[in-house]
């Protein structure tokens, strides 16, 4: 099931896309099933109990169906409690970053937060800052959760997952750095990556029954037409239940928050010569699966 939101911004309502139908509206399957009308952190939190129900109802006759041309889609979550970032994750990554092959991986997951306002459509404009020179992209798989809770077992990590999105970690790599030469603990890496629509999500949240090993996908994206980016998600140095379980530890997980769990090579900071975004560059981003994002970039 693919689950998106839909309709202007902050005031959004949850519906579920069907290719070759359309998006429903979720309120009027619920009211049909004798239930009310759910925001989407309360849905993802019964999602277990309800997508049976909804799926059965998707079915009948007199489902109200909207063209997905015709409407604005939101990001599939719209008001995450937290937007929790999985830094330095991918091999590739990390080594590029530090120029050299098989560069040393962290222990446990880097933990970056990024204010949850910053999530945005996947047709939303991506606003470069007024301060920044060089914003950057990172296509990620965004897992989104279901059933919040902490301490989860690694066992029972999946259980809390309600689904996956394509997310773009966007990151102003100068605001990151910019006082890093004068000593290391002068990162700002939550200045970086909480810019204002920072945080682009979608095009839908496809429910993991779909998706049978998140480990196993293909990550692209291109900027203008050009490849940039193209790896496997099997290059995660910490696992999707690993980091779920890792991170419900450091802190309580909720329905609705987006756990971005790293970029593969190929960021606009390491092309040669680098290659940063600004106003009338378009991001697309695929991730197999998931679906197509893209993204117009303009001055904020």
């Amino acid at each position: 099931m693919k689950l998106v939101t839909f309709g202007a911004v902050r005031a959004e309502r949850p519906g579920i896309y069907v290719p070759g139908k359309g998006i429903a509206p979720l309120d009027p399957l619920l009211r049909s099933l004798g239930r009310s009308a759910l925001e989407m952190n309360e849905f993802l939190s019964l999602l277990d109990v309800l997508q049976p129900e909804v799926e059965e109802a998707l079915t009948r006759d007199d489902t109200v169906w909207i063209d997905e041309d015709s409407v604005r889609l939101g990001p599939p979550v719209t008001a995450p409690e937290k937007v929790i970032v999985a830094g330095g994750n991918y091999q590739s990554h990390v080594d590029e970053a530090a120029g050299m092959k098989d560069a040393p991986t962290p222990s446990e997951a880097i933990i970056v937060f990024k204010p949850s306002n910053t999530v945005i459509g996947p047709r939303d404009a991506l606003k470069r800052p007024y301060n920044s020179e060089q914003l950057d992209y990172e296509t990620e798989i965004g897992v989104i959760i279901g059933r919040g809770g902490s301490d989860i077992p690694l066992e029972r990590a999946y259980e809390h997952v309600a689904g996956y999105c394509i997310s773009n970690d966007v990151t102003a790599r100068d605001l990151a750095f910019k006082e890093v030469h004068v000593n290391p603990m002068f990162q700002q890496m939550t200045r970086a990556k909480g810019i204002p629509t920072g945080s682009p999500l979608g095009p839908w949240l496809v429910t993991k029954d779909e998706i049978p090993d998140p480990h196993d996908l293909r990550l692209r994206c291109w900027v203008n037409g050009e490849l940039r980016q193209n790896g496997m998600s099997s290059e995660m140095i910490i696992d999707i239940p690993h980091l779920i379980a890792d991170f419900s530890r450091a802190m309580e997980l909720s329905p609705g928050d987006v756990i971005m769990t790293g970029t593969t090579t190929g960021c606009g900071a390491f092309q040669d010569p680098p290659s940063y975004l600004f106003e009338g560059d378009v991001v697309r981003m695929e991730i197999s699966g998931l679906g197509v994002m893209e993204t117009p970039v303009v001055d904020g």
